[in-house]
């Protein structure tokens, strides 16, 4: 192959690239990653705390308000059992029976917590979620692993897939009730994404608030039993903490003292985690102390609410003046919020729009980030609506759309229903032929220059024997 022709195939294969380049969409930044408040300029300096891992999250944005070493790994005890409430209630009902097993009540410590029940008893899910949760009963924990996964292995697996979709990076369960193994392990900030999901459970809040209960005589059992919670700053007391909401202790003496709480104040729900604390003191006087810096020093902004300069964003209504509200119209969500500290006005964040992409769902056009001094502190899912009502028209006052606009939108506007009628790998089909296209005609210039300079070669050969043949004939006369 000469020079020429390799040039020419290079050629080609260039331009391919640049138009698969084209055709291939650009996707956005994901809209999964972590809101990071803990490095923004000017906050407030958070407080001296004796626990060797915490971390603070807003539940409503996911932000984190404070981390210290937050995502290593560290044995949880028996905060395990918040995981363990939430896959039994994912994946059963209040009323369903559980039958205590020999396993269940006998392979346990010597000296663990538990309610005393025995081979053969039944309970309901919903007293057995009260013991495990208010009592931190292990036995209990144990019944409803053998209950919902059928073995206690196998529950323990879905715990640990169930918190790898919640986006848990460092943690993997073992056991339903935390009682130490060297593989059983957690984070603060995973256990803050497991609590944060277990809190838009109301069945999990209703149990997991309540500090004290009475179990019911069972058919092994005639009698009651009273149970009743040690979490401190739940309880009516020196300790109590005015804006608790729910959470779980835990303790063993390889593991040592770990605490999951929640406390709400107005708009504000914040997760606080701490892990491998040296005494029972220490994890409620850092979670105290965490609770305090995070509602006293940061603030949230309903976004929809606040954000009525987007009506004027010229990305959306530079060029547009023929569309009247009537047509199209843009929809934002509500319960939607920015976090910041405290003093930073909403109108003093950025914000930038994004178009949708491949990733995004049908009914979404835009994304909005907000950042504060530079660190993303929200963003919010805009949606195209018809009609005159919505968060946020084109024009405040209806427009007479021009004819020879009007066509023109009617029919985007059918070929997007279309478009977004269609599943997701029809959608994807277009792409996908073009891209086959592309290539299929790469093969077949390919195959033509191959073809052509075999042709070439051949008729080279030829006129050189050609060549040597008259030379022969006019040798042989002479």
């Amino acid at each position: 192959m000469n020079k020429r022709l390799l040039k020419i195939i290079i050629t080609i294969v260039i331009s391919v690239c640049v138009l698969l380049d084209a055709i291939v969409p650009v996707y956005a930044e994901g809209s999964s990653s972590v809101l990071d408040l803990t490095e923004i300029e000017g906050r407030a300096a958070p407080p001296a705390i004796d626990a060797p891992s915490a971390v603070l999250m807003e539940a409503t944005t996911g932000a984190i308000l404070y981390a210290k070493d937050a995502y290593a790994a560290y044995h949880p005890a028996s905060v395990t059992k918040v995981m363990t409430a939430l896959v039994t209630l994912e994946n059963c009902s209040l009323d369903e029976t559980v039958t205590f097993s020999y396993r269940a009540t006998h392979e346990l410590e010597e000296g663990s917590s538990t309610i005393a029940r025995t081979e053969g008893e039944e309970l309901s899910v919903e007293d057995c979620l009260y013991a495990l949760l208010v009592h931190s009963a292990n036995e209990v924990a144990q019944a409803l692993a053998e209950h919902v996964g059928g073995s206690i292995e196998h529950f323990a697996e879905m715990m640990t897939a169930r918190a790898k979709e919640l986006g848990c990076k460092n943690t993997n369960f073992m056991n339903p009730h935390g009682l130490y193994h060297k593989e059983h392990y957690t984070s603060c900030y995973d256990m803050a994404l497991i609590m944060r999901e277990a809190l838009k459970n109301p069945d999990f809040v209703k149990i997991d608030s309540t500090t004290s209960y009475i179990i019911p005589a069972t058919n092994k059992h005639k009698e009651e039993l009273g149970i009743a919670m040690k979490h401190k700053l739940l309880l009516r007391g020196d300790d109590h903490y005015e804006y608790a909401q729910c959470g779980k202790t835990g303790y063993t003496s390889l593991s040592g003292y770990s605490l999951v709480t929640s406390a709400k104040k107005d708009r504000m729900e914040l997760i606080c985690v701490t892990l491998g604390c040296k005494t029972g003191n220490d994890r409620y006087t850092a979670t105290r102390a965490l609770f305090d810096y995070g509602f006293q020093n940061f603030t949230m902004y309903d976004i929809a609410e606040n954000d009525a300069d987007f009506q004027s964003n010229e990305l959306l209504t530079s060029g547009n003046a023929f569309l009247g509200s009537n047509l199209v119209s843009l929809t934002m969500p509500e319960d939607n919020y920015v976090i910041v500290p405290a003093g930073v006005p909403f109108a003093d964040l950025e914000s930038t729009l994004s178009l949708r992409d491949e990733s995004s769902p049908d009914d979404e056009i835009a994304t909005i980030v907000y950042r504060c001094r530079g660190t993303k502190v929200g963003e919010i899912r805009l949606t195209v609506t018809e009609g005159e009502t919505s968060a946020y028209d084109f024009l405040k006052e209806n427009t007479t759309v021009p004819s020879d606009y009007e066509k023109d939108i009617l029919e985007y506007q059918s070929s997007e229903e279309d478009v977004q009628d269609q599943q997701p790998e029809e959608r994807s089909r277009p792409l996908l032929i073009a891209i086959l296209a592309v290539l299929s005609l790469l093969v077949i210039l390919v195959a033509v220059l191959i073809i052509l300079k075999i042709r070439q070669n051949r008729r080279r050969k030829k006129r050189r024997r050609m060549r040597y043949t008259w030379r022969s004939d006019h040798s042989s006369r002479f």
